[in-house]
């Protein structure tokens, strides 16, 4: 993931201790700011190649969102 701003990426989840996790869940990103996430796997054998990076936009909870 890098840091909202174009930069570097930096490891957020090496998958240690959970091998069939589905999901993650990322924390303390700012609303408003595009994250970009790519995912690479790493087993014996050696490392996949990168996916292609996704972003996302860090977004309010549409539940703290008041009515118009």
């Amino acid at each position: 993931m890098d840091n909202g701003f174009n930069e570097n990426f930096s490891l957020v989840y090496n998958g240690a201790g959970i091998p069939d996790m589905r999901s993650f869940t990322a924390s303390g990103l700012v609303t408003g700011r595009p994250y970009r996430f790519y995912l690479q796997s790493l087993n014996y054998a050696g490392s996949s190649v990168e996916s292609p990076y996704t972003t996302i936009y860090a977004c309010d909870d549409p539940g703290e969102i008041s009515a118009p």
